[in-house]
């Protein structure tokens, strides 16, 4: 009985999106738990060496005036020195999950300025890293959340597919329980 009551004493919490509210301002943001995170391999340049992208989910809630959104980060484990492509701020970006094409246009503005490099958007602090905001909708996360296959690209300008490396569409599901359907 003793050893059930130490177990239970260590239960680990269960995975849930955090929330973070600004006492400046009183905007909330709430941003999934665990990130999508995409790579490409670059056998071109070194044995290796990837591209990646950390895709991260969150809802910004300005007094009732509510926003998805998916913060992009790019970065690589390449040398900046030797790379023949550099990630570029701004780009549109294409999302296929199970066949179904995604095409997100960057967001601009004081929104971005604000938010890009918001620790809470679980910005990689070991790389260089290039962060660029996207609109994202409750139907396109639910969508990414429940597909078997998914992948992205930058089909403008370095159209190399990037693969999964990091599953984190439980995280997108999560999510949207927590926030419900915003206006």
């Amino acid at each position: 009985m003793a050893v059930a009551t130490v177990f239970a004493g260590c239960a680990t919490p269960a995975a849930a999106p955090r929330t973070t509210v600004d006492q400046n301002t009183g905007v909330s943001l709430i941003v999934t738990d665990e990130p999508l995170v995409l790579a490409r391999e670059r056998r071109d340049i070194a044995a290796q060496a990837r591209d990646y992208l950390t895709l991260v989910a969150a809802e910004i809630d300005e007094a009732g005036h509510r926003h998805l959104i998916m913060a992009v980060h790019q970065w690589s484990t390449i040398d900046s020195r030797t790379a023949d492509e550099r990630p570029t701020a701004g780009a549109e970006l294409l999302l296929v999950a199970d066949g179904r094409d995604f095409r997100l246009k960057p967001l601009a503005g004081a929104l971005v300025d604000e938010y890009a490099k918001n620790p809470a958007l679980r910005r990689p602090d070991d790389a260089e890293v290039i962060t660029t905001l996207y609109e994202a909708s409750t139907d396109m996360l639910a969508f990414i959340a429940a597909s078997h296959t998914f992948s992205a690209s930058f089909p403008d300008s370095f159209p190399l597919p990037f693969g999964l490396w990091k599953d984190g569409r439980p995280a997108l599901s999560r999510l949207l329980a927590a926030i419900g359907s915003p206006n």
